[in-house]
């Protein structure tokens, strides 16, 4: 008989499966699937270069200031947390806006070197795609490496400390392990988020050249209405991200866990005077990276009067609905499928084929098929209400995961044989063993996934309307109409959203780590 867990991931595959196959169904022309191959060559190039650069940058950048942060205490330190992990969830048209009113040749940036005498760049093109990406996934990149090197045993570091090692002799022996061990599903993570990016890549593309698979579904289904043809991209991507998250999540080892206490970032460190110059350079520009393009929507906060309206309130009201509902589904699922990895190993792979699945299916193609499907059965308006939440959620679902993965798997190798023999299971082993192990990353899992769905654009883009908005259709709908200032303003207030919920899993995450 099949567990629920592996009920919910063949749940997830089928229902992957059944959007593309709706999709489909809605077009006729197959003859013209045929004139795609050189077309999709120079795709695949432009997309696989731009998300190798930007995955290889953020690994890179991110595990440099996860260290920094694991080694120093110092006063910030939450805000800067909550300042990354705002980055990590803003919404990317947000960071689009952002990255143009930094770096753009009108920006605070162009400004500056205009009044040097210099010419700025243009940040259109794979240079300003990858700083976008970076700026994105380089916090992600540290939140996760930084929960793991957390949940290390502190007895190793206060060991190291008795043995007199020096700071080399830390990182091969404490960090580089938890390194290897998480890099290869984060560099999964990162690439599929790179590889499928849309908003980003539409707006700082420069061009069809560094166009994405993404892109490409959009125009199909929003320009020709040619479904076959997405349905055909939107399965192409989906096999190539099944296929590297297949090959690589087996090359992945799994956590070795061992009893103690977590490490956390007050753990005995050598404090030579090169490290902590290289650490607070490493701090230094990671809030540079950060800081700038986040404060940009500062801008907006003259205009924030102007918001008050009942369609700014309606608005906000459903966008909170979707977003809790949504985060909810999305860390309900992801322990659905934890627990089967952690019960059953042999069906890990499955659990991290469901969970990576969603990052290959295109949004906007994954809700246009179901729409197809469903749409005899009411108005868009009434499919939307259902439909939007249970995308995002399922959209979330792979962070969730990989946040609670990790936990739910260290507190079984740690405590699962002992309640084994003690007998306990159900509520009870979930409350006594696995609850403490859980509730940090549990807060950080519904925090991201909450905020990514509270700034989704892609999936309400076919619903929405006078009668379903929330605050990113709102937003667009500001900026088609060429209103700058309200505009700006509901940026502002995504963004503090965003970071009001980072602030407080930062805060939650600090209590219960």
């Amino acid at each position: 008989m099949l567990r629920p867990a592996t009920l919910t991931a063949l749940a997830i595959l089928a229902l992957a499966c059944g959007s593309l196959i709706g999709l489909a169904r809605a077009g006729s022309d197959f003859a013209s699937l045929l004139t795609l191959g050189p077309y999709l060559a120079r795709l695949l190039a432009s997309a696989g270069l731009q998300a190798a650069l930007s995955t290889l940058l953020s690994l890179l950048l991110g595990t440099a200031l996860a260290l920094a942060l694991l080694r120093r205490c110092f006063p910030g330190r939450e805000l800067l947390l909550a300042l990354l992990t705002t980055a990590a969830v803003a919404p990317t048209i947000v960071i689009a806006f952002g990255v143009v009113a930094i770096y753009g040749r009108s920006g605070l940036l162009g400004s500056l070197m205009r009044g040097i005498g210099a010419e700025p760049p243009s940040i259109y093109g794979l240079h300003g795609i990858v700083l976008a990406h970076v700026l994105m996934n380089m916090p992600l990149v540290t939140r996760a490496l930084l929960h793991a090197f957390e949940r290390e045993p502190g007895e190793r570091r206060r060991l190291a400390s008795a043995l007199g090692f020096t700071a080399a002799d830390c990182f091969r022996h404490l960090d580089w392990p938890v390194i290897r061990r998480e890099a290869p599903a984060l560099a999964v993570l990162v690439f599929l988020l790179c590889f499928t990016s849309f908003a980003i890549v539409l707006s700082l593309g420069g061009g069809p050249a560094n166009a994405t698979l993404e892109v490409a579904i959009y125009e199909a289904v929003r320009f020709e209405a040619d479904f076959v043809r997405a349905a055909a991209l939107a399965g192409l991507q989906l096999v190539i991200c099944l296929g590297l998250a297949a090959s690589l999540s087996a090359l992945t080892p799994r956590a070795r866990a061992e009893a103690g206490a977590g490490a956390g970032h007050r753990a005995p460190r050598p404090d030579l005077r090169t490290m902590r110059g290289i650490d607070a350079g490493v701090l230094a520009l990671g809030t540079v990276l950060v800081a700038p393009p986040l404060l940009s929507v500062a801008s907006g906060l003259a205009h924030l009067p102007s918001l008050a309206s009942a369609e700014f309130v309606r608005a906000a009201a459903t966008s909170a609905v979707i977003a809790v509902t949504a985060g909810l589904l999305a860390c309900l699922l992801a322990l659905l499928l934890a627990s089967s990895a952690r019960r059953l190993p042999q069906r890990s792979r499955l659990a991290d084929l469901a969970a990576f699945a969603l990052l290959g299916l295109p949004p906007f193609a994954f809700v246009a098929g179901l729409y197809v499907l469903l749409r005899g059965l009411g108005d868009p308006a009434s499919l939307g209400l259902v439909l939007v939440p249970l995308v995002n959620a399922l959209m979330a679902l792979p962070y969730a995961y990989r946040l609670l993965a990790p936990a739910l798997a260290t507190s079984a190798e740690r405590h699962g044989r002992l309640a084994e023999s003690l007998g306990l299971a159900g509520w009870n082993r979930l409350r006594l063993v696995e609850w403490p192990a859980l509730r940090g990353a549990l807060g950080a899992a519904f925090a991201f996934a909450t905020a990514l769905s509270l700034g989704d654009f892609g999936v309400i883009a076919l619903f929405g309307g006078p009668e379903l908005t929330t605050l990113p259709y709102l937003l667009a709908n500001r900026l088609g109409a060429y209103r700058i200032d309200e505009a700006g303003a509901l940026a502002l207030v995504l963004v503090l959203s965003a970071g009001g919920l980072a602030f407080l899993t930062q805060r939650w995450s600090a209590r219960h780590a």
